[in-house]
């Protein structure tokens, strides 16, 4: 169907009520078939009112003391209750206006029979009447539409293949967006496992919604590594989005743990403590594995929140650094480049907007768990990885061949974040803070750890 409902009506009405009534029902959102709404310069009459009554979802009846010495209203009623013979279901809905029901009886008895609503109650009256049949509470996809339009958007009607595409991808196989895996800046839906027709309704609006700035965002590859000012400006752009992240500060710093950082937190704050203060009375609620500290005890928030705690919640560097690249709860996952892409923005000039303190933990972190980078750069065919993995320390030589690769690996890695630094430069920062020393002091810790286990 191409509109919500076509009006048919005697002309001589039009200025009294039946354009006020077109109008109302407009103003509610609804997509009325009204011929001065309707017809345009050129249009042949009886084809697009024929249009407009074979594709109307319902069709009002203005019956009225004109309207029955109209030949045409009467063809388009006709029109009408041939579909809802056809169809098997309501769709004429009448409206008295100027008329009671024995005058409406002398001229069409089954006119009669349908129940109407009349205008000697007023405007407001029949318009609240005729939602109840052309906007049910429960119907999902109306509700979808008219959430959507009140957050200031414009989707085409419900039948619309669009709609089809959303209720495809939010009930599909994935069940998008319940589960995000490989996906960001996706969060939950308010109405899990929802199956009442309004609040399935809502989880429709709130997928498109979502679809639309999770392509902006994977696009414009939002992420840790991001700025605070872009991402502030990424949540205020997207209708609704600001109002999601605020509903569900986790899955935000999930995805951009800067912002829960004291001074990032534009219009967080709030949400940011709440989500602190939660955390100390159970870090289970917001850490994705078993953690370690580094006196050995429960840590003193969790993970996702601790940038924002005054000692990281006790967290070694270790654990920050992996949650800095890997965090993840099952379904929500921070991960956009790999270790090694953060390592090098870490080393970066990229980088200068994170704190220091916070910044030297998660360099110091990488240093003493190489495994991460480690592995990502072995898994491509490299001289400084090969020599890096089959040399002992002893014999690890950084000649100028192994160098060359090392800057192969970080001209790589720069180019996948966008940044434009001299390779040298990172790769200097890389062998002055020992990275290299720390792969073979933490191969060292492993083969300890072996032996004590085999004894």
């Amino acid at each position: 169907m191409l509109h919500d409902v076509f009006i048919c009506h005697a002309s001589e009405d039009k200025d009294d009520f039946v354009r006020p009534l077109a109008e109302a029902l407009r103003a509610r959102h609804l997509d009325v078939w009204y011929d001065e709404f309707a017809l345009t310069v050129g249009d042949s009459l009886r084809e697009a009112i024929d249009r407009g009554l074979a594709h109307s979802r319902f069709g009002i009846v203005v019956i009225s003391p004109s309207f029955f010495q109209k030949r045409w209203a009467q063809r388009e009623l006709n029109g009408l209750v041939a579909r809802e013979v056809a169809e098997e279901r309501r769709l004429v809905l009448p409206v008295w206006y100027r008329v009671d029901r024995d005058e409406v009886l002398k001229h069409s008895p089954p006119l009669a029979d349908v129940l109407a609503v009349s205008s000697a109650r007023g405007m407001d009256a029949v318009v609240i009447e005729l939602l109840k049949t052309l906007r049910p509470e429960e119907s999902p996809l109306i509700v979808a539409r008219d959430f959507l339009i009140s957050k200031g958007l414009s989707p085409p009607i419900v039948t619309d293949e669009w709609w089809l595409d959303i209720v495809e991808v939010k009930e599909g196989e994935l069940r998008f967006p319940d589960l995000n895996l490989g996906r960001q800046w996706i969060f939950p839906l308010p109405f899990p496992n929802a199956d009442r027709g309004r609040e399935r309704g809502l989880n429709f609006a709130w997928t498109a919604l979502q679809l639309d700035w999770a392509a902006d965002g994977e696009e414009r590859r939002l992420c840790q590594l991001t700025p605070p000012e872009q991402v502030h400006e990424f949540l205020r752009k997207w209708p609704g989005l600001f109002d999601c992240v605020r509903a569900n500060p986790w899955a935000l710093a999930m995805y951009a743990p800067q912002l829960t950082i004291h001074g990032f937190d534009d219009g967080l704050s709030d949400v940011f403590d709440g989500l602190l203060d939660a955390s100390r009375e159970d870090t289970y609620v917001l850490r994705y594995g078993r953690a370690d500290t580094v006196d050995g005890r429960e840590p003193l928030c969790g993970e996702l929140i601790a940038w924002r705690h005054p000692t990281f919640g006790n967290y070694t560097a270790k654990e920050l650094a992996y949650s800095f690249v890997n965090a993840h709860d099952g379904q929500y996952s921070r991960e956009l480049f790999n270790n090694f892409e953060c390592l090098a923005w870490l080393l970066s000039r990229a980088a200068g907007w994170i704190p220091l303190r916070l910044r030297d933990t998660l360099l110091e972190g990488m240093r003493t768990r190489t495994y991460g980078w480690s592995t990502d750069i072995m898994r491509s065919e490299n001289a400084f990885s090969d020599a890096l993995l089959h040399r002992t320390r002893s014999k690890f030589r950084l000649t100028r061949e192994i160098r060359s690769a090392l800057l192969e690996l970080f001209a790589t890695a720069l180019q996948n974040l966008g940044i434009s630094e001299a390779p040298a430069e990172i790769a200097d920062r890389f062998i002055a803070q020992a990275f290299i020393e720390g792969f073979y002091d933490e191969e060292e810790e492993r083969r300890l750890a072996r032996r004590a286990r085999a004894r």
